[in-house]
């Protein structure tokens, strides 16, 4: 069932298991129209409305949510960001599942909700984590197929990021994306990604 609690210019609706926050700016003419046109598409998928989100849509000029994802768009890139928000992956498809990588002269399981990134760099794979980067024996495209219901989606052709990671995502130059994740580290998304 999906629900709406509205206060002042914040809309706030929950992605089937990802809670999601709409921020939209103070015009209350513009915030009127974007937030009618939001609500058409909730009603299409399958978000909901809550208090309590971890995904926060911001629009550009907003003041962004601490300890929260933030999806920042421009009012005019709406629907790109909506989009974006509404492919998530299940949460209920995140965690308990591990990886193998070697590190250090030995071969270790990676909990893929600590993995940040996977990227190829020539023959090598590696595999950054929260705490070591790994070497990986398959190649990349072996891991985006069976990582993408865990969340990891490639960004362009050499990296795959996790998506439970990213601390922010901004909207770049020429339709491109820019993903900051909980380290900090900056990536380009490819717009043919």
């Amino acid at each position: 069932m999906l629900t709406f609690s509205t206060f002042s210019n914040h809309i706030l609706c929950d992605c089937t298991t990802f809670p999601t926050v709409i921020l939209c700016d103070g015009i209350f003419d513009a915030y009127e129209q974007i937030k009618e046109k939001l609500n058409k598409l909730i009603t299409k998928s399958e978000i909901n409305v809550v208090d309590d989100a971890k995904i926060v849509m911001v629009e550009q000029g907003f003041e962004m949510q601490q300890g929260k994802i933030n999806v920042v768009f421009a009012s005019i890139d709406y629907i790109d960001a909506f989009e974006l928000v509404n492919k998530e992956p299940k949460l209920s498809q995140v965690g308990g599942d591990t990886i193998t990588g070697f590190s250090n002269n030995r071969y270790v399981l990676i909990p893929i909700g600590n993995i940040y990134l996977i990227e190829a760099h020539g023959n090598e794979i590696l595999c950054y984590s929260d705490q070591e980067i790994y070497h990986l024996k398959n190649n990349l495209q072996h891991y985006e197929v069976i990582l993408n219901p865990h969340g990891i989606v490639r960004i362009n052709k050499s990296q795959l990021v996790n998506l439970m990671n990213v601390k922010e995502i901004i909207p770049w130059f020429n339709a491109r994306l820019v993903l900051v994740l909980k380290n900090n580290r900056e990536l380009e998304v490819s717009k043919y990604f």
